[in-house]
C-alpha cells in the first residue's frame, strides 16, 4: 500500500487525513485544513492506523515460512495440517525436508520438542538419523519427546537407542521405551528389562516396572512365533 500525495487518487479519504497528520498538523488544525468535525478526523486516523496495521500483519504473515506457522497453530490444528499434508505427497516431503532442516539448526528448546513431536506423527525412519543424536540432549523434556517420537516410528534401528534410554533419568522417557521396545526388541532387551526390574523394583516409577513388564510378555510373545501386540 502506497500512502503518500503522490498516490491521492487511489486512497481512501481517510487517508488524506492521516497524510496530513504525519506531516505534524495537529487534530484542529486538520479539521480546519479539511473543513471536517474534530470527531471525525480522529475517526479517519483510527481507520487508517488500523488500516496500516493489518497490512503490516499480513506482510509480516507473509514473509513467514511454513514451519514458522506450523509452530505457531495449536496441537489439534498441527495433526489437521499434517493430515491436510498427506493428500499431496509434493508438499508432505517438501515440509518434511524443511522439518528435518529446521530440526538440525532449531535453537528455541519449545520450538525444537513441537518440530520433534512433528517427526513422531509422520512415522518416517529417515528422521531416525537426526532423532537418535537427540536423545543424548541435555533438555530432559526435549529427550522425552524424541524418545516419544522414535517409538511412533517403531523402527529395529532404534533398538539400541531405545534399550540406552532405559537408564534416562526422566522417568516417563523409560517407560516411552520400554514401550517402544515391546515392539522391535529381542531376547536381549528381555534379559536388560529383567534385570532393571530386579534392582529397581525398589525405587521405579509403578507405571515404569508395569512397562517393563508388559514389554518383557510381549517379547516373549513375539520371541514364540506372535505378532507385535
Amino acid at each position: 500500500m502506497d500512502i503518500s500525495w503522490n498516490n491521492i487518487d487511489n486512497l481512501e479519504d481517510y487517508f488524506i487525513t492521516y497524510l496530513l497528520y504525519t506531516e505534524s498538523k495537529t487534530v484542529s488544525q486538520i479539521s480546519k485544513i479539511r473543513n471536517i468535525s474534530v470527531t471525525e478526523v480522529n475517526d479517519h486516523l483510527i481507520r487508517a492506523k488500523l488500516d496500516i496495521k493489518s497490512v503490516n500483519k499480513a506482510k509480516v504473515e507473509s514473509s513467514k515460512d511454513v514451519l514458522d506457522k506450523f509452530l505457531e497453530l495449536g496441537k489439534d490444528a498441527r495433526l489437521e495440517f499434517i493430515e491436510e499434508l498427506s493428500l499431496d505427497k509434493e508438499k508432505e516431503l517438501n515440509f518434511k525436508r524443511e522439518l528435518y532442516k529446521r530440526i538440525l539448526r532449531e535453537k528455541n528448546a519449545d520450538d525444537l520438542i513441537v518440530l520433534i513431536w512433528a517427526t513422531g506423527e509422520f512415522k518416517d525412519d529417515r528422521f531416525l538419523k537426526i532423532l537418535h543424536p537427540l536423545t543424548n540432549h541435555r533438555h530432559s523434556d526435549i529427550r522425552r519427546i524424541t524418545y516419544s517420537a522414535i517409538r511412533k516410528i517403531s523402527s529395529p534401528k532404534s533398538k539400541f537407542v531405545l534399550e540406552k534410554g532405559l537408564y534416562d533419568s526422566n522417568p516417563q522417557t523409560r517407560q516411552y521405551c520400554a514401550k517402544a521396545l515391546a515392539k522391535v526388541g529381542d531376547d536381549k532387551t528381555v534379559e536388560i528389562l529383567q534385570r532393571l526390574i530386579e534392582h529397581k523394583k525398589l525405587n521405579e516409577k509403578e507405571y515404569v516396572i508395569r512397562a517393563y513388564n508388559e514389554a518383557i510378555l510381549a517379547l516373549k510373545y513375539l520371541t514364540a512365533g506372535g505378532e507385535a501386540l
